[in-house]
């Protein structure tokens, strides 16, 4: 197998493509012209050489690529799938252009589509580049993507018909990985992990939300309870109910601020909650009694995702503490963001190390049983709640996380998000890997 190489490419508004590749490996070409083998279908392309006069709307970038009789392969292209409409597209832009500059710096060609932009016939895609030089988006036509990362970023848009054919048409394409594919429902999690042995015991009990029988017998059960919406994002919607001096009391956000209610019993209860719940879909959650940092609870961030092997790792943990007038950790909802090492120095001062293992091994392993169940999945995010003895509870996760704040695990989660695509691509193994 030919091996991989580094060089240069450069992308015209007229749609001609430039490469700056070793005088030898042009040599082997025995004067034939230079044809790029483009994409998981090999769409064939006549490339020029050399770096092209200086020209408004160039983009140029780093590419892998490998000659293979006399047929030019570079890669991966990787294409970060979003929605929206004509020659503009939704979505984090930060995100995405720090994607495209992860894929420049690593030999990635990496753009923005949707799935308005898809020529399904001639297997081409309308998309969008970045272009570094003057920080614009520019509309190309592209070949079709080896690796699709789904980053269509709201419940709803994922579920348009059109987003909903093209999902399904990816998943039928040989040769093409997506990742990942949906976003997680909490119900569903909860119901796929609790069948795992090894991951029950990091499981609050959590049950649907449905009847006043289960919800009584819920609350009188835990006495203190979270609710939350099976399909909430960013703590949104979130309740929290307890017990307290022989009467219950709820809490939930408004404007970033906890509002609290008392009521004497739970038949009443129950009609306010059911007042802001209305039709929506929501789970029991006991509450645990984390440890506090600083006199606040907090819950451990973890993202977890594969690597340039194929294979889960815990790219990092970062601490999200509760705000003074808040009911979750959320920093939009007044959260501040501390270092794993300093939380846990501060509470575990003899066991640092040993927690922090632990962490690592629980979201590890809750990450694996959902990849048995789930396909797809390449990376997500979960909330982990530590308790004062050390015990770990896994809370939710999130198929699509958001950036970190924090830089050194912002700077690995872009590495694997490269190196993970370069692993899944035709382009890496000569005959393409599922993920899966």
């Amino acid at each position: 197998m030919p091996q991989l190489r580094s060089g240069w490419l450069t992308i015209l508004p007229s749609g001609k493509w430039f490469v700056q590749l070793p005088r030898q490996a042009l040599a082997k070409r025995g004067g034939k012209p230079l044809i790029a083998s483009l994409g998981p279908f090999s769409q064939q392309k006549r490339l020029y050489t050399g770096l092209p006069s200086q020209q408004p709307g160039r983009i140029r970038t780093r590419i892998n690529w490998k000659m293979i009789n006399h047929s030019l392969r570079i890669g991966p292209i990787l294409g970060i799938l979003t929605v929206g409409e004509g020659a503009t597209f939704v979505g984090n832009r930060d995100n995405f252009r720090d994607i495209c500059l992860s894929g420049k710096k690593w030999g990635a060609l990496v753009f923005v589509f949707t799935p308005q932009g898809i020529n399904w016939e001639k297997k081409r895609v309308r998309g969008f580049l970045y272009n570094d030089r003057d920080h614009t988006w520019q509309n190309v036509v592209m070949p079709f993507p080896h690796v699709i990362y789904n980053r269509i970023p709201t419940r709803k848009a994922e579920q348009q018909t059109k987003v909903r054919q093209t999902l399904e048409k990816v998943n039928e394409m040989p040769n093409v990985t997506l990742f990942n594919r949906c976003f997680f429902d909490k119900q569903e999690l909860f119901s796929i992990l609790k069948e795992y042995p090894e991951v029950q015991p990091n499981l609050p009990d959590t049950k649907k939300l449905d009847t006043l029988a289960r919800f009584r017998h819920f609350c009188s059960e835990h006495h203190f309870v979270y609710l939350k919406p099976v399909r909430g994002k960013a703590g949104e919607g979130i309740m929290r109910i307890e017990y307290k001096n022989e009467g219950w009391r709820v809490q939930r956000l408004k404007d970033y601020k906890a509002i609290t209610r008392r009521f004497s019993n739970l038949e009443d209860l129950w009609k306010y909650v059911k007042g802001h719940v209305r039709q929506k879909k929501y789970i029991m959650q006991q509450g645990i009694r984390r440890a506090r940092y600083r006199g606040k609870p907090f819950d451990l961030r973890v993202l977890v995702q594969k690597d340039g092997k194929g294979e889960w790792g815990v790219t990092g943990v970062g601490i999200r503490r509760a705000g003074s007038q808040s009911i979750t950790t959320h920093v939009p909802r007044g959260g501040s963001i501390h270092s794993l090492s300093s939380v846990l120095q501060a509470l575990f001062p003899d066991d640092a190390q040993k927690v922090e293992e632990s962490i690592h091994q629980t979201a590890l392993t809750i990450a694996g049983s959902l990849h048995n169940e789930i396909k797809d999945l390449a990376e997500m995010s979960m909330d982990l709640g530590l308790t004062t003895d050390g015990s770990i509870w896994f809370f939710e996760a999130n198929a699509k996380p958001e950036k970190f704040d924090e830089p050194a695990i912002r700077r690995l989660s872009l590495s694997n998000l490269i190196h993970y695509a370069q692993y899944v691509s035709r382009l890496q193994n000569g005959r393409g890997v599922q993920a899966g």
